[in-house]
C-alpha cells in the first residue's frame, strides 16, 4: 500500500558500517549518496523514463547530462512519482531532484566529483486491513453473513448463508486500521576530489598513488501526523499527533590509495564523522524523564587491499572505530580462483560489530506506548562465512552461513485476542546466538531464443533459548524456508533487427511464514509470531521491446489471481505482502525509456 518493501531474506554482507537514523522504510526510495551518478558524455544526453502507477498517478524519473567542456560534465535529474493506491489512505508521492557534476584534468591526474540532493517521500498509511476488512478480501465475492456477535447466521436447511457479491473487489470499501500520513525528507551536499602523485607506468616496478578528501552532510526529518486520533497505537498524551524527528550527519573523510603491481592496490581512509538525532519537543516534555536527543561523533579508520597471487585473487580490510559509543569494528577476507576448466571458487569470512539505527536507542511519540530510551544496548556481532562455486552454462551453488549475537528487533507484543485491532510493540535484545543459513541456486539455460532463468533458495535459522523461554520467547528471525523465482523467455528481432525484443513469464513462490508486520508510526518492519503469510505462487507476463534508442516494456502482475478465482470460485484471496496488507491484485504496467544523444 505504497510502503517499503518485506525481506524475505537477509545479506549481513552489505550493511552501513555507522548507525543510521531510523524510519528505514522510508528509505527504499532514497538516493543514498552511493546512488547518484556520474556522466562522462561525448554530446548532450537526455533520457526519458515514464511508468504507469496505480489508480491517477504517474512515474517519471528524467535525466539530462551535458559536457560544457571535453573534461568538465553536469548533470540534471528529477524523479517524481505519485499513486493513489487502490486502498483507503493509500496515496503515496514523491518528488526527487538530484544535481552531480564531474570534472578532470587532460592527464586525469585530478579528479572533482559534487553532487546535491532534495528528497521529499511522502505516503498516507492505513496500518493495514482490520478483521472486517481482511474477511471481506479473502472472501469476496462470496462470503458468509454474520450476525452481531460475528457468528455465521444460517439459513432454514441449517447451512451457512452466503452473500453472492463482488463489490469488495472494489480495494477502497474494505476497512481498515487507521489513517495518517508519514514524509521523509532530504537535502545532502556531496564532495569528492582526488589528485594522482605518480602516474601507473607499464613496467613491473610501476607504482601509483592517490590522495583524496571527500565531504558528506545530510540533514533528513521524518514527520508523522494524524487528523484524527486512532487508538490503533493506544493513548496519546494531550490528543494531537504530530511526531518529527530530525537527523543530521557531517562526514569528512582523508584517504590514500597506493597501487603497484608487485604488493597490490591498497587504500586507507580515515572518517571523522558526527551525529545529531533529534526530536521536536512537545507542550509535555517536562513532564518526562526521557532525553529527546542523541549527539555523538565518532573517529575510524578503514583500509582495503586486493592482490592477484598464484591465480589467487585475494581481497582483504578493516574498519575500526577509535570511539566505543555507537562504534563499529570489522573485519574481512576474501579469496577466489578457478578450479579446473570453467569452474569458479570463491570463501570469504567476514566480521563485524556495529551499532543499531537510532531508532533503536531513542523514540519519541505523542503516543504513550511509543517513548523509549535504551541507552545500554550492545552492538549487534554477525560472523559470517560464504562460498560460491560457479560455472559459465551450469550456473552457480552458494551457502552462506551467519552467527549473530545481540540480535536487535522490533517485537510486536500485541496480546492474540487484541490481534489486527492495537499495535504495540517493545525494543528486544537477545542474549543468545542464532544461526543463519541459507543455500542458493543460480541458472540460466538457453536453447535458442529461448531462455529459461532459475533462482531457489533455501534458508533456516536456530535461535537458542532456554528452557523457560521455549514457550514464551518470541522467535526473532523469521524467513520463509523456501524462494523460487523461474523465468522462461523469448528473445528475438523483427524489421531486419530494427526491433529488439524480449517477452515471457515469470513464476514466484515462497514458503508462508511468520512475515515481519509494518508499523506506519515509526515506518519500521516489527517481528511477529502470530500470522503467516505465504504459499501462494504468483505469474507475472512481461513484453520489453527495444526500438532505435527506445524501450518499451509491458508488465501484467500476478495475473494468476483471476484465472484461479475464474476455475476456483470458492477459492479466498489469500495473497499478502505483509500481515494485514494486501499484495496487488491483477495490475497493468507499461513504461517508456527514451534516451536522446544530440
Amino acid at each position: 500500500m505504497g510502503e517499503g518493501f518485506n525481506k524475505l531474506g537477509y545479506d549481513f554482507h552489505e550493511q552501513s558500517f555507522t548507525p543510521q537514523m531510523g524510519a528505514r522504510v522510508k528509505h527504499f526510495g532514497y538516493f543514498e549518496k552511493e546512488d547518484v551518478p556520474y556522466y562522462e558524455m561525448p554530446s548532450a544526453y537526455t533520457e526519458l523514463f515514464f511508468k504507469t502507477t496505480f489508480q491517477q498517478g504517474q512515474h517519471l524519473d528524467a535525466t539530462l547530462a551535458i559536457n560544457t567542456s571535453p573534461k568538465f560534465n553536469i548533470a540534471v535529474s528529477f524523479k517524481g512519482f505519485r499513486s493513489e493506491g487502490k486502498y483507503t489512505s493509500s496515496l503515496s508521492r514523491s518528488r526527487q531532484f538530484r544535481l552531480s557534476s564531474q570534472y578532470q584534468t587532460y592527464n586525469h591526474r585530478y579528479r572533482l566529483r559534487l553532487h546535491q540532493t532534495t528528497q521529499s517521500l511522502e505516503n498516507d498509511f492505513n496500518g493495514g486491513l482490520n478483521n472486517d476488512g481482511v474477511y471481506f478480501f479473502e472472501n469476496a465475492p462470496n462470503y458468509v453473513v454474520a450476525d452481531e456477535s460475528g457468528q455465521p447466521v444460517l439459513n432454514e436447511n441449517g447451512e451457512e448463508e452466503f452473500v453472492f457479491y463482488d463489490g469488495f473487489l472494489d480495494r477502497s470499501q474494505l476497512p481498515t486500521q487507521t489513517q495518517g500520513t508519514n514524509i521523509l525528507e532530504g537535502k545532502r551536499y556531496f564532495m569528492d576530489h582526488q589528485y594522482r602523485m605518480f602516474p601507473v607506468a607499464k613496467d613491473t616496478t610501476a607504482y601509483g598513488m592517490t590522495i583524496g578528501y571527500r565531504a558528506n552532510y545530510e540533514n533528513k526529518n521524518y514527520q508523522l501526523g494524524q487528523k484524527r486520533v486512532s487508538s490503533y497505537f493506544f493513548d496519546t498524551y494531550n490528543g494531537t499527533v504530530a511526531d518529527t524527528t530530525y537527523h543530521t550527519t557531517l562526514e569528512n573523510s582523508v584517504y590514500a590509495k597506493f597501487d603497484n603491481t608487485f604488493l597490490g592496490k591498497l587504500k586507507v581512509d580515515l572518517h571523522q564523522i558526527q551525529w545529531d538525532y533529534t526530536f521536536a519537543e512537545n507542550e509535555y516534555e517536562k513532564d518526562t524523564l526521557l532525553p529527546n536527543r542523541i549527539d555523538a561523533s565518532q573517529l575510524a579508520m578503514e583500509a582495503n587491499w586486493s592482490k592477484s597471487i598464484l591465480g589467487v585473487q585475494a581481497q582483504a580490510g578493516f574498519y575500526n572505530s577509535f570511539k566505543e559509543d555507537y562504534g563499529t569494528k570489522s573485519w574481512h577476507i576474501t579469496a577466489s580462483r578457478p578450479l579446473i576448466k570453467d569452474v569458479h571458487l570463491k570463501a570469504s569470512y567476514k566480521d563485524r560489530s556495529q551499532p543499531l539505527n537510532f531508532n533503536y536507542y531513542l523514540f519519541r511519540s505523542d503516543y504513550r506506548e511509543y517513548d523509549w530510551h535504551n541507552p545500554d544496548l550492545l552492538n549487534q556481532k554477525f560472523k559470517t562465512k560464504s562460498l560460491v562455486l560457479s560455472h559459465p552454462k551450469w550456473g552457480s551453488i552458494s551457502g552462506e552461513w551467519t552467527a549473530i549475537d545481540n540480535y536487535t528487533f522490533f517485537n510486536n507484543t500485541t496480546l492474540l485476542r487484541d490481534l489486527n485491532k492495537k499495535f504495540k510493540l517493545e525494543v528486544l535484545q537477545l542474549d543468545k546466538k542464532i544461526d543463519y543459513f541459507k543455500a542458493r541456486f543460480d541458472q540460466r539455460l538457453n536453447f535458442g531464443k529461448f531462455s529459461w532463468i532459475n533462482n531457489v533458495q533455501y534458508q533456516k535459522t536456530t535461535q537458542e533459548e532456554n528452557l523457560d523461554e521455549l514457550l514464551s520467547g518470541p522467535q526473532a528471525l523469521n524467513v520463509p524456508e523456501w524462494l523460487v523465482r523461474s523465468t522462461l523467455m523469448l528473445t528475438s528481432s523483427m524489421f531486419n533487427r530494427a526491433l529488439f525484443f524480449q517477452s515471457g513469464a515469470t513464476f514466484v513462490f515462497f514458503t508462508d511464514y511468520y512475515a515481519d508486520q509494518y508499523n506506519p508510526l515509526i515506518a519500521e518492519f516489527v517481528t511477529q509470531n502470530n500470522t503467516k503469510i505465504g504459499e501462494y505462487p504468483r505469474v507475472d507476463f512481461f513484453f520489453n521491446a527495444k526500438i532505435k534508442s527506445s524501450r518499451l516494456f509491458v508488465k501484467l502482475e500476478n495475473i494468476n489471481a483471476p484465472i484461479e478465482h475464474l476455475i476456483f470460485p470458492d477459492t479466498p484471496y489469500d495473497y499478502y505482502a505483509a500481515p494485514f496488507t494486501p499484495y496487488r491484485d491483477l495490475s497493468l504496467r507499461v513504461g517508456l525509456i527514451w534516451n536522446f544523444f544530440e
